[in-house]
């Protein structure tokens, strides 16, 4: 783990808090953590996160699931396992691993319309999002938290956060944010 900087240890646990989820086998010692990516839409997430596994030197076993276009990463590893926690506070996180995980966040749970210039994240637990919130609020940038409309195939209430574009700014490692940035150079 010496080897990832903050920023890239932070984006591992907001894109895993979006699309990971995590095993414990007691009896057979396993320690196994699954990214679960869409294999069209998310190619260059899946290429960031690979690479940042690799860094670790860590084995990653691809399962492809051609029903839903769906990619499955799994690693087994207990250190990888133990970086994501319940904790969702990002109140005594560095900066840099703030800003990663909001870089995770939004390239998980993340909505970015380059016609619109904006950034939005969706997701069911509030206090993540409000935590997100307090960070870029003390970064000086603008963002609302709401309840967002049910769908029909919505089980749980969910909540959406709208972001500035000023999220830009900041030395973020988005994949879906730096789409944005270079869509409005072309278009500005």
């Amino acid at each position: 783990m010496k080897e990832l900087s903050e920023k890239e240890k932070g984006y591992l646990a907001g894109l895993f808090e979006g699309d990971g989820y995590k095993y414990h086998d007691i009896k057979g010692r396993h320690y196994q953590t699954e990214f679960y990516l869409n294999s069209e839409r998310d190619k260059e997430i899946i290429g960031f996160l690979l690479k940042l596994l690799n860094k670790i030197k860590l084995n990653t076993q691809k399962y492809l699931d051609k029903r839903f276009n769906c990619l499955r990463l799994r690693i087994n590893s207990k250190e990888i396992f133990n970086l994501f926690h319940k904790d969702s506070s990002l109140k005594n996180k560095e900066k840099e691993f703030c800003i990663g995980y909001l870089s995770g966040l939004i390239d998980s749970d993340g909505y970015v319309d380059a016609k619109k210039y904006s950034i939005s994240i969706i997701n069911t637990n509030r206090e993540i999002l409000e935590n997100c919130q307090n960070f870029l609020k003390k970064e000086e940038i603008m963002s609302s938290l709401k309840i967002r409309k049910p769908s029909e195939k919505d089980k749980k209430k969910s909540y959406i956060l709208h972001i500035s574009v000023n999220f830009k700014r900041l030395p973020h490692i988005s994949i879906k944010v730096k789409k944005l940035h270079s869509g409005m150079e072309q278009s500005g």
